[in-house]
């Protein structure tokens, strides 16, 4: 009668340990989820860069006219004493546009879903329970 009782308690260590290395909050998943947190901080860190430098280039904008006359000619405007000339065959200065970064979308951990665990633990406890049944059976036919 006991054995019956320890095919219910592996069952339910089974599905405890595998909820627990697998599971949706188990340590795989806390793996993967961490490993997703370093690569969102780093993107963190990439945009904050590029914050400073597009806040940089905003307070020159501001505060310095030479940068002013940069940024016009780049855009191809000029003040009223200049003249441009134009060689044909030439891209001339490459426009200096800044990224302001890209996102990056979280992964969602891969784990077996908590359903999926307790039918594979209530079909354990079925099985050993089966078994077990089945050996007392022959045990009873063979003492008869």
């Amino acid at each position: 009668m006991l054995k019956y009782f320890a095919a219910l308690w592996f069952a339910v260590v089974f599905y405890s340990v595998s909820s627990l290395f697998m599971g949706a909050a188990g340590f795989s998943a806390y793996r993967q989820l961490n490993a997703e947190k370093e690569k969102q901080i780093a993107n963190l860190r990439r945009l904050e860069a590029i914050n400073e430098e597009i806040s940089g280039r905003k307070e020159a904008l501001i505060y310095d006219n030479d940068t002013i006359g940069i940024y016009a000619r780049e855009l191809g405007y000029g003040s009223g004493k200049e003249r441009f000339i134009r060689i044909a065959g030439l891209n001339g200065k490459a426009k200096t546009r800044i990224s302001a970064g890209e996102p990056l979308l979280p992964v969602p951990p891969d784990y077996i879903d908590d359903k999926t665990l307790r039918i594979a633990s209530v079909a354990l406890a079925f099985a050993m329970l089966l078994s077990f049944a089945v050996v007392d059976i022959m045990r009873l036919v063979k003492k008869v």
